[in-house]
């Protein structure tokens, strides 16, 4: 390098140089990922190994040499490298459910008593011989025999475990917080955010993740687990160069980790693959199909050795029906389809108003919320018999059949059945409207089991009343296509079609859940009951304009992601594109140009045109190539302020060794090597040569195009913007950002759920209250103090 070049060299500023370069090459957080782009890379990398390949031929006579054996060897080890990950992901994710489910048990029991043989046995393993409920566990003691007392401990163990998990979120991962099933879809369609599939959201989440679901807090492991397992697809996929290299190839392993998840999460592995693709992934293909297929296979199976309950079971709520239902039941099943599109909707639109009321105050508060909430949940539900348990639990009780020990605390008495419809109808809206208020705290907290939870107590009440009037009019109407001799009414199967209802109302997914019930009974012939049921709901909640929980939650963060929704009638492209564009040209700029054009601009790529006089489309570069160039060449090339700079290339570049093999954006995801010996064949004293990381097929359009057909662009193609040309002159691009922005704005102004309602409005007048009540108080303390 010249004197002139080094006097230019720009100082590090206290970074080694090779970190500095990765955190250029490095996707920037919170931004979408360019699919077209990266598809570019990775046929660029396809290209550079075929060409490798073909250099290793066997000898001369054809005799096989020991450069052709390590070439196939390499090439098959290449072949099976993804299999080989889905595998690994899938024994990881089996691993850690069995462990997060076996704490949690423990957890859960220990807030009723402890076992005298052993500490870390939980009340199941403690009382194993014990056949049935009603015999005595000597084993077993409760902290009490004093009932306020048993309730005081209770509320004091909901307390800790819900301020230990909310503490060690704030202070080591806050992206363990929540579901996060909403930001993992939007991850896949290309948004990034860094760390939140990393080691410390890993950790922490499947940490307190036992914790918040023993503090009794009304909210569910399920979504959390897909989480879990979408952080072991990363970091193991990121072991792996094939795959940390390419975000394409990332997002396959992901989605399948999701499939895994929901797998372990219901023991339903066949509804994991369909769940992942009809709520996570928008674009899916048959390869990830089979990818998810494989994971799920394999994080079940893994589950199903490690056995964590002891019973052959893979979740708790797992049950057999050996009985048939009756056509006059429908009646019936459509009342639960309807309860659990309202359901859907009523939780939706409050949780949403929450969430909003939750920004507004409570963002500084998040442990103080945890504990309140669960100390207000074990307080309130203690009482009840169906929310003391866990969740899991009590829907396990619920779903069995009355004969062969499904009678638990005289559930099927008929003496008692119209307090136990009471309680049952009490724990619904209980729950409900605890679910409202729980679910968005800042602790892991999913909604999948909450809402089964409230569907199966409102179902197993419709079970008790319809047996009810059974036994009150056997013979009359309806029943009397039933047999004396074998039951009529089966409770279970309607606390069971509850939970498939309220899930499908508040999640918006409707095969997945036929699919995950049948897999959890078993049973062939009541596929057609759940089929009649999601479909009511879905049809309810589509009357009433109600959107997934997901999918409004990702609305209310305003994430970077298009809906099928999102979509603008007799609206050109021209009234949303950016007129006002930073561009750089073809020839006449020079390096320092570029360094104050990209000193005064954060936009993420620049448009090239001809010359300021022509505005005739040449290509788009990317801002981190265009950074990474400029930094190399400091450092490797010989350039200064004044080099000029060449977007396009000229006849001499034919005639170069190195540059003769390149062609407009083939540099793009080079290697390291690779680069660095192009930017010093490129990067000169006389001119630096950019152009082999130039795209000089950028997405164009008209502008004249409808809006709608540049959105299913975006949809189904995934660029980060797209280009608006006129007889090839450049007019303006448009983002997925822009078609969001104008969207809302043309939205009307009702038609957000979280929008100022009679909830949040509520929460508002209290919260106020509230504050001027402690106000006062400490102002009253202030002046005894004083005196």
């Amino acid at each position: 390098m010249t004197r002139v070049g080094a006097q230019y060299e720009r100082q590090l500023d206290n970074r080694d140089y090779e970190e500095e370069i990765e955190q250029i090459r490095r996707y920037e957080d919170f931004t979408t990922i360019d699919w077209i782009q990266d598809s570019i890379v990775e046929r660029n990398r396809r290209i550079r190994n075929a060409k490798a390949a073909k250099a290793a031929f066997r000898g001369p006579r054809g005799e096989i040499t020991p450069a052709w054996v390590w070439a196939q060897f390499w090439r098959f080890l290449r072949a099976g490298e993804p299999w080989l990950v889905i595998s690994l992901v899938g024994i990881f994710i089996g691993v850690n459910a069995a462990f997060i489910s076996i704490i949690t048990e423990w957890l859960s029991d220990i807030k009723m008593g402890y076992c005298t043989d052993g500490w870390w046995l939980n009340s199941q393993f403690c009382c194993w011989e014990v056949e049935s409920d009603e015999e005595f566990c000597s084993s077993w003691h409760l902290w009490s025999t004093a009932t306020p007392a048993r309730w005081l401990i209770y509320v004091i163990f909901a307390a800790i475990f819900s301020f230990v998990a909310a503490h060690l979120v704030r202070s080591i991962a806050k992206y363990a917080a929540g579901s996060g099933i909403s930001e993992i879809k939007c991850i896949l369609t290309g948004f990034v955010m860094q760390g939140f599939l990393g080691y410390a959201t890993f950790f922490i989440k499947s940490l307190t993740l036992p914790l918040v679901i023993a503090s009794g807090l009304s909210v569910g492991k399920e979504g959390p687990s897909v989480h879990v397992a979408c952080c072991i697809g990363s970091i193991v996929a990121s072991w792996f160069q094939q795959f940390s290299r390419s975000q394409g190839k990332m997002r396959e392993i992901v989605t399948a980790a999701s499939a895994a998840g929901v797998a372990v999460a219901f023991g339903s592995p066949i509804g994991g693959v369909l769940f992942s693709i009809e709520e996570m992934s928008q674009m899916f293909r048959i390869k990830t199909m089979w990818r998810s297929f494989v994971c799920a296979l394999v994080a079940t199976f893994t589950l199903s050795v490690m056995n964590p309950f002891r019973t052959g079971k893979l979740v708790l709520f797992q049950v057999t029906y050996n009985r048939d239902w009756h056509f006059f039941e429908i009646i019936f099943f459509i009342i639960l389809g309807i309860f659990g599109g309202l359901y859907g909707a009523f939780v939706v639109k409050f949780n949403m108003q929450v969430a909003a009321f939750r920004r507004k105050h409570l963002a500084a508060h998040g442990v103080a919320e945890a504990v309140i909430l669960a100390t207000l949940t074990a307080a309130i539900g203690y009482f009840n018999r169906f929310m003391r348990i866990d969740m899991t639990e009590m829907m396990s009780i619920l779903f069995r059949e009355c004969e062969g020990g499904g009678d638990h605390d005289n559930l099927c008495q008929m003496s008692v059945q119209w307090p136990m419809a009471n309680s049952l109808l009490l724990a619904t809206f209980i729950r409900m409207g605890l679910v409202v208020i729980s679910y968005g705290a800042k602790v892991p907290a999913g909604i999948f089991v909450p809402s089964m939870a409230v569907g199966a107590t409102f179902g197993r009440m419709v079970g008790i009343m319809v047996k009810a009037m059974y036994r009150a009019y056997p013979s009359s109407g309806i029943f009397a296509v039933c047999d004396p001799n074998v039951p009529c009414i089966t409770p279970g199967t309607y606390a069971f079609l509850g939970a498939a209802a309220a899930l499908s109302g508040v999640m918006r997914i409707t095969v997945t859940v036929v699919v995950i019930m049948f897999e959890l009974t078993g049973a062939l012939t009541y596929i057609l009951p759940t089929m009649i049921v999601i479909l009511v709901t879905k049809a309810v909640g589509d009357f009433l304009g109600t959107r997934g929980i997901a999918d409004e939650a990702i609305r209310f963060n305003d994430y970077p992601i298009l809906e099928n929704e999102d979509h603008s009638i007799n609206v050109s492209v021209s009234e949303v594109m950016k007129k006002d564009l930073d561009i750089l040209f073809a020839s006449g700029m020079l390096v320092s140009d570029i360094e104050r054009l990209l000193a005064s601009t954060n936009v993420k790529g620049f448009p090239i045109v001809v010359s300021e006089s022509s505005r005739t489309l040449v290509g788009y570069m990317g801002r981190t190539e265009l950074r990474f160039v400029l930094d190399k060449a400091k450092n490797v090339g010989d350039i200064s302020p004044s080099t000029p700079c060449a977007f396009i290339r000229e006849a001499s570049d034919q005639e170069d060794f190195v540059l003769s093999d390149m062609t407009s954006g083939s540099a793009l995801g080079v290697e390291e090597d690779v680069a660095t010996e192009l930017i010093e064949t490129s990067a000169t004293i006389d001119v630096l040569k950019l152009w082999p990381w130039v795209n000089q097929t950028p997405l164009t359009v008209s502008p004249r195009l409808p809006l709608e057909i540049v959105t299913q662009l975006f949809k189904r193609m995934g660029p980060r913007v797209i280009l608006v040309e006129e007889h090839g002159s450049l007019k303006g691009l448009v983002t997925v950002k822009d078609v969001l922005r104008f969207n809302a704005a043309e939205q009307p102004i009702g038609d957000l759920h979280w929008d100022a309602g009679e909830l949040e409005a509520t929460l508002d007048y209290i919260w106020t209250w509230a504050a001027g009540i402690t106000e006062t108080s400490m102002e009253w303390y202030r002046r005894l103090l004083r005196r």
